[in-house]
């Protein structure tokens, strides 16, 4: 059998009561040995049965791993020693993976109030293979679980300094708050328009807001604005100035509107006379937010979260209310599902035909072209390492194509991307780069066909009844490491392409699907009227006369 050096990968797994047994092939011909190795270094040596050439069979016995003692607390990996010293971790296959949810074992005792849990895991160090480790903790019941702890325990003196400030500001925010909500009376005019991830106004927000001071609703209710970019390394955003500041205008408010995740509603409980809205700026992606992630890195704490505290959800279809109340965790009596109010004029024939003049005099060069839009979203955990691999797309390949046929290819990276796909000189005329245009929405009037991935951005697009393709050449990483609301090949309202083969062989058959976005457009648009401002402004505004519950 040819040897890979790497190729290390648990196939299959399945539990006998307390015998976790664990089969490993390798392409190596010679007898290795297995060691199970904790994140923090310590290593036990574990027996493992050669099944044959380069399979074997690793039967735990989780109670008496090492010395008689079940593994410690920690993150444990498959560790393989080989002959020359040479040390590799484990990989695991895709479709073990995807059964890890089964897999994870609870193993309560003390009449209940301990268990021992054991679940697994993957992490992906270069975005191709997936490590395999083990999370091996024992629990105490927790009577005070609603109560949230921002900082874990530590011992060095410099951290407990740190979680004693972090406490003292929480306690100060808090105080802070409830003194100006006393003080301030709840009359139900003072509205507020904020987002905690821009610092402009856009999308749903300013829809609504242009709404209001169309209708002349300015008059009658009090606006006050709120922008900060808490995200990444914004730290001006995130100073303690800063927070007063926001804390006392949230204070103040009868109403407050936001479009994204704002974490400054987890640090302290709303008033009952203030009304939280969410008008959510993405329609239905594929990426898992909030607590559609619980349970894996970054998931939200059971109580505290910032999600918990919203009052009304605005979602843009009532097949969105059932997916948004596995991301915000809130009952099905807060949403309402009134439409994306950034979609209203979106179909406005005046509008489009003033947007294609305008756009064709600035770029003469896309005129009668048909255009291909390429905009993925990001790879990395965050704003701070988001990244999109460059080398996954052949430019030159996709540039000979466009000029062939005729068309050309538009590239939107994510804002959160810095580094972007290099153009060949040689393909200038057929690929261009509009990465800065600043709203997506208003180029899908000139888009033929959507290649997009994990993102929301289909989402809008629907509504032009134009062909989607979803270019996923990370799909089972990315599901398995990110996590997704659902499966991407089966549910994706176009053709799914894994690979940038299967992407060409795509665009030169012009095999799209498009029965897939035409349904998709089907269920979540039948009641798109183009009034979802004036039905956001009716619920929580006028027609209770602003009254407070």
């Amino acid at each position: 059998m040819f040897f890979v050096q790497d190729d290390f990968t648990i196939y299959k797994i399945f539990w006998e009561r307390i015998f976790l047994n664990i089969y490993v092939e390798t392409g190596y011909p010679d007898k290795v040995d297995f060691y199970i190795k904790s994140a923090k270094g310590k290593e036990y040596y574990i027996d493992s049965i050669l099944q044959g050439e380069g399979r074997y069979c690793i039967r735990l016995n989780i109670a008496c791993v090492y010395d008689r003692s079940f593994l410690e607390n920690g993150r444990w990996y498959i560790v393989v020693k080989l002959p020359d010293k040479t040390e590799k971790k484990c990989f695991v296959s895709t479709e073990v993976a995807y059964g890890f949810d089964d897999l994870s074992r609870i193993f309560r005792y003390a009449e209940n109030q301990m268990a021992y849990t054991l679940s697994f895991g993957i992490v992906s160090f270069d975005d191709k293979r997936l490590v395999f480790y083990m999370d091996s903790f024992f629990m105490f019941e927790n009577s005070k679980w609603r109560r949230r702890r921002y900082i874990r325990e530590v011992r060095d003196a410099g951290a407990k300094l740190k979680r004693l400030f972090m406490f003292a500001s929480i306690i100060m925010i808090r105080i802070y708050y409830h003194l100006i909500y006393i003080l301030i009376p709840k009359n139900g005019n003072r509205v507020m328009i904020m987002s905690e991830t821009k610092k402009n106004l856009w999308g749903n927000l300013k829809s609504i807001d242009e709404r209001i001071k169309e209708r002349g609703l300015d008059k009658r209710f009090k606006i006050t604005y709120s922008y900060r970019n808490t995200a990444g390394n914004h730290q001006k955003a995130k100073d303690i100035l800063s927070w007063m500041r926001v804390v006392a205008k949230i204070a103040a408010q009868d109403v407050i509107f936001v479009d994204d995740y704002a974490p400054v509603f987890g640090f302290f409980r709303l008033g009952k006379k203030t009304k939280l809205v969410q008008v959510w700026h993405a329609g239905e992606g594929f990426k898992s937010v909030g607590y559609s992630r619980f349970g894996k890195d970054g998931s939200p704490f059971p109580q505290g979260s910032c999600h918990k505290q919203y009052t009304h959800v605005i979602t843009g279809s009532k097949h969105l209310s059932d997916v948004f109340q596995e991301v915000f965790a809130v009952e099905s009596s807060a949403f309402y599902p009134l439409g994306m109010a950034r979609l209203d004029s979106f179909l406005d024939e005046a509008i489009i035909d003033n947007f294609k003049n305008e756009f064709y005099e600035k770029y003469p060069y896309l005129k009668n072209k048909k255009i291909i839009l390429f905009a993925p979203t990001y790879r990395g955990a965050d704003q701070k390492d988001a990244y999109y691999d460059c080398d996954k797309i052949d430019l030159n390949r996709i540039g000979k194509f466009c000029r062939e046929k005729g068309w050309v290819f538009l590239i939107k990276m994510h804002p959160f991307v810095g580094k972007s796909l290099e153009i060949p000189e040689e393909y200038s005329k057929e690929i261009y780069e509009f990465s800065d245009y600043h709203n997506i929405n208003e180029l899908y009037y000139i888009t033929d066909l959507l290649i997009t991935d994990y993102s929301s951005n289909y989402f809008e697009y629907a509504l032009m009844r134009r062909p989607v393709v979803f270019y996923t050449y990370d799909r089972e990483i990315y599901e398995l490491t990110r996590g997704v609301h659902r499966n991407v090949k089966d549910n994706a309202p176009g053709k799914v392409c894994d690979t940038f083969e299967e992407l060409m062989e795509c665009l030169e058959n012009q095999d799209f699907e498009t029965w897939k976005i035409e349904k998709f457009a089907d269920e979540n648009f039948k009641e798109y009227d183009g009034k979802a401002a004036d039905k956001i402004i009716d619920e929580i505004l006028v027609k209770k006369g602003s009254e407070n519950e």
